[in-house]
């Protein structure tokens, strides 16, 4: 009887355990990221930013720069479009700050090899 009583208390911690831990997993949310959408214009999407957000984001190649400002949508997204087209031949970053503090980097790599088309540095 107390072996039973003892068997059943540690299932039911188990149990509590278990739900504890999905519950806190389910609460998680992503960190915010960046996607390249074009290169020319560029234009950048953003993901799991705070609601409403108005976010400030700079892209940088070489020495060439260019910054955009985006309010994230009820869902914590946002489209970024640039008055830039960054030479395709550098190393494209962009980093995403948001009013509360959220932030992101994108980081696109040049195409492997001649591209063809002149680096306007």
């Amino acid at each position: 009887m107390r072996t039973q009583t003892f068997c059943s208390g540690l299932l039911g911690l188990a149990l509590v355990a278990a739900a504890s831990a999905a519950a806190s997993s389910a609460t998680q949310t992503a960190r915010p990221a960046l996607a390249l959408v074009h290169r020319a214009p560029l234009v950048v999407r953003g993901a799991h930013f705070r609601s409403g957000e108005l976010v400030r984001l700079t892209a940088t190649a070489g020495t060439t720069h260019a910054a955009a400002t985006a309010t994230t949508t009820r869902a914590g997204r946002l489209v970024a479009r640039f008055h830039y087209a960054p030479p395709i031949c550098l190393r494209l970053v962009v980093l995403a700050t948001g009013r509360s503090g959220d932030h992101a980097k994108l980081v696109v790599k040049p195409p492997p090899g001649p591209t063809g088309i002149p680096c306007g540095v």
